[in-house]
């Protein structure tokens, strides 16, 4: 059965589920979900209000760790994860997790403080996207959608500065994985695609980027193709981003 999978337009973890899906060779239906939709096509598409969503036949799923573990079933080469019972199971399994319910948000908010700033910058991460309605008629809603988007994500100017004030410390740690040998190797596993995306996605801010790029963390975004949305260099105060402290 052919996979349908749902996706937001520039989304992380929607991309690293593609990329692990492009891993396995497996033959895929994507539709690209206008931003906020998802909260009412979701629950009736694919059973969820978040993405990424996806449909095997009757089957629903929902998120990016259990699309992967079940990619893992449908397609068992090559595994996203370590065998049970090897020592690098357990850290592959953490390492995934905590860039799931801690990283993932990170640019989430720090790209929707930029769209409040640069509405028009949104345009640039649909990409390649097959929208529903044609993008001059999207543009003018740019604005609207950006607060609605910072709404939900509980995003503001006090949520960014204290997200780059934390991610010096956060680099560090996915620094150290790489050292480790945990992450980084040649074949990604899950942990591997769940924080290269992210890590992708922050590098497409241009005042962030110089924080990340001479760092091995930097490597984890080769898994991934190009990125073609930016928010341009001098949206963000220069001030938020002087010497971010540890986690």
């Amino acid at each position: 059965m052919r996979p349908r999978l749902y996706v937001l337009p520039g989304s992380h973890p929607c991309v690293a589920v593609e990329a692990a899906l492009r891993l396995k060779s497996i033959d895929y239906d994507r539709v690209d979900l206008l931003p906020m939709s998802q909260l009412i096509a979701g629950p009736l598409r694919y059973g969820g209000s978040t993405v990424p969503g996806m449909r095997v036949g009757r089957e629903r799923l929902v998120g990016s760790r259990a699309i992967m573990r079940r990619l893992d079933e449908l397609a068992p080469q090559p595994p996203l994860l370590p065998p049970p019972g090897d020592p690098a199971y357990a850290p592959v399994l953490e390492a995934e997790r905590w860039g799931d319910e801690v990283l993932q948000s990170v640019p989430r908010r720090i790209l929707d403080v930029g769209f409040l700033r640069r509405p028009a910058a949104m345009e640039s991460y649909a990409g390649d996207a097959k929208l529903p309605l044609p993008r001059a008629v999207l543009r003018p809603a740019l604005p609207l959608t950006a607060r609605l988007m910072a709404l939900k994500n509980r995003a503001n100017d006090a949520s960014a500065r204290a997200d780059l004030a934390a991610l010096g410390g956060q680099l560090d740690r996915i620094d150290a994985w790489i050292a480790e040998g945990l992450l980084g190797a040649d074949a990604p596993n899950a942990a591997d695609l769940q924080i290269g995306s992210t890590i992708r996605l922050l590098m497409s801010v241009a005042d962030v980027r110089p924080l990340i790029a001479e760092r091995p963390s930097a490597r984890l975004a080769r898994y991934f193709p190009p990125l073609s949305g930016e928010i341009p260099a001098g949206v963000l105060p220069p001030e938020w981003l002087a010497a971010p402290a540890p986690a």
